[in-house]
């Protein structure tokens, strides 16, 4: 194995149920300088799911199958069909057997708030109050997508209600025809006086918005029938199993009040910008360099702002943009503030070349995009400033989408000296996804010249001439590497997928290009104002996945894979991570 591969390169670690000791993070000595650190938080929709949809369980034949308007069974046009609801089927009640108000032990009553950080507008979560939610997700009040919503456009606040009658009115948004027969109306409020949940009806499937949402997008697979179910639940359920990006940011602010002798920065993935989507830095690393060595000044570190940072993340993205985001981080940690180094490689004005971006077609491009708006893929990435654009203004909803950022300079330098570690440190819930506006031939050009090798010392190759018919096209792809299942190797056509993944490059072994962005930051000098080498590591945490794509990011980046299946092993993920960066080499 090449020295230059830091210890554990390799390393699949799954951290889901078992807790070790790892005590208080990193360990180096302070006598070094502190290693640079930015936390790249997923922010793709689907964080707001469940780790696990609420069940869709039912015995065939005990619930009435049709019904008048008030009655179980009735097929509403309006609001769902109240198929299947209630609280007392046998089934059902197994499949929610994790949770019991009446328990007196806190991990099954959920009597303890999650996450209480006071400067939310509330808890995160009430357990004297109940929430609107689908099976997939606490309802979100984004373009009208669940009716009635819970969860705040922010993601800050959680609106509940204490009084269960009127929460279940809510379901069919007060409509008389439920007054006039109460029995679905008692049928809720005894499963939320009794139970802490009531499963109420199920919304067909489509793109509806309000009460009969929630949407799939339509770049997406249809959503199976447990999302779309209608629930109210007690906080008390939601304590035990929070949302996704609950669990998330509560892990990493928890992991930023702990993190000893550390500069820590904070990203998510950016908006929608066409092609390439440049990272949100949601805090600059920090603190400035004069206040990191030889000890940390705290007030200048700053950790509130930090977890400030954290919970103004937006998470309702449509992508999951790694290799997008990666790229750009890349762009921050450069020196191009101070020698115009990115901009040397990257910008397309000045070198005057407009079909890096692809090994695709002939005259660049690639195929069309087969799902809607489809796209054509024949312009990829041909602006001028693709790689260095800058903020843009949605004018539908006045958004303001990131534009490629650099650092600040000065003493507000992304690496402040050259015997730094610098670091990704990725938490994500899958595998990356419309994720490939980048300038792969570039960078594989950049490696090659300087001489970059795999891991097995063999060297780095790229060919992007006819890559479609080429069986030789190189580049990176470590999956064949890892398990995709316990005891079955993934193979490079694993990280070849294309379904709902649309713009890809066209070569067999390397239509994906996040974990060649990981190679490229580990090996690329990105600082002409240092001596030696100035890369960056990429560590990723699969929350819930150890796709092999995530696994080859990690070795390509000369960092490690962690998985963590629950909130605990999510912090500790977090904290061995830090670790590990500690004992990792510039």
């Amino acid at each position: 194995m090449n020295s230059r591969w830091s210890r554990g390169t390799k390393q699949c670690l799954v951290l889901g149920g078992m807790l070790g000791a790892v005590g208080l993070m990193p360990l180096t000595s302070q006598a070094q300088p502190p290693a640079n650190v930015l936390f790249l938080l997923d922010n793709q929709y689907s964080m707001q799911d469940f780790p696990t949809y609420l069940p869709e369980a039912f015995t065939p034949g005990y619930s009435p199958t049709t019904g008048t308007a008030g009655n179980p069974g009735y097929n509403d046009p309006k609001y769902g069909h109240f198929l299947n609801t209630g609280c007392s089927d046998p089934a059902l009640v197994q499949a929610m057997s994790w949770f019991d108000k009446h328990s007196m032990d806190p991990a099954k009553n959920g009597s303890v708030v999650y996450d209480n950080d006071p400067s939310f507008a509330s808890s995160f979560f009430d357990p004297n109050s109940f929430y609107h939610s689908r099976g997939r997700r606490v309802s979100w009040n984004g373009n009208n997508e669940d009716y009635p919503y819970s969860m705040s456009v922010d993601f800050k606040s959680a609106v509940g209600n204490t009084d269960a009658s009127t929460a279940c009115r809510a379901t069919w948004n007060h409509s008389g025809d439920y007054v006039k027969n109460r029995t679905l109306l008692n049928e809720c409020v005894a499963c939320l006086t009794t139970k802490g949940w009531w499963r109420g009806p199920i919304t067909p499937p489509g793109t509806a918005t309000g009460a009969l949402g929630p949407p799939q997008p339509k770049d997406q697979p249809e959503l199976p029938p447990e999302a779309r179910r209608k629930w109210i639940v007690s906080g008390r359920v939601l304590n035990l199993r929070p949302p996704g990006f609950v669990s998330a940011r509560k892990a990493l602010k928890d992991v930023i009040q702990t993190a000893s002798h550390v500069r820590i920065g904070v990203a998510s993935f950016g908006g929608d910008r066409g092609w390439f989507d440049p990272a949100w830095i949601l805090s600059d690393v920090r603190p400035h360099c004069e206040a990191s060595f030889p000890s940390i000044n705290e007030a200048e570190l700053n950790r509130t702002a930090l977890s400030n940072a954290v919970n103004n993340t937006l998470f309702r993205h449509n992508e999951r943009s790694l290799g997008e985001t990666l790229f750009s981080l890349g762009g921050y940690f450069s020196s191009q503030n101070v020698d115009g180094r990115w901009g040397s490689w990257f910008d397309q004005s000045v070198i005057g070349n407009t079909n890096w971006g692809w090994p695709g077609q002939p005259g660049g491009g690639t195929y069309d995009n087969p799902y809607w708006p489809y796209q054509s893929g024949g312009a990829y990435a041909r602006s001028s400033d693709e790689w260095l654009k800058g903020p843009y203004t949605d004018p539908v909803t006045g958004l303001i989408l990131p534009g490629q950022r650099w650092e600040a300079g000065g003493t507000q330098r992304s690496i402040c000296s050259a015997d730094q570690v610098n670091a990704i440190v990725v938490v994500t819930k899958g595998a990356p996804q419309y994720d490939n506006s980048v300038p792969i031939t570039k960078m594989m050009e950049l490696l090659i010249a300087q001489g970059a090798q795999h891991p097995d010392d063999t060297p780095l190759t790229f060919d992007p001439v006819n890559p479609r018919y080429n069986p030789n096209s190189g580049g990176v792809n470590y999956c064949d590497w890892f398990e995709k299942s316990p005891g079955v190797l993934a193979t490079k056509a694993d990280c070849d997928y294309t379904d709902y993944n649309w713009p890809t490059g066209l070569a067999a072994g390397n239509k994906n290009f996040m974990d060649d962005v990981a190679f490229f930051l580990s090996h690329a000098d990105l600082r002409g104002d240092l001596p030696g080498t100035q890369r960056v590591r990429t560590y990723v945490v699969g929350y819930g996945s150890s796709h092999p794509m995530l696994q080859s990011v990690a070795l390509a980046g000369q960092g490690i894979f962690f998985r963590a299946d629950d909130p605990a092993a999510l912090r500790q993920a977090l904290e061995q991570a830090l670790t590990e960066i500690s004992f990792a080499t510039p």
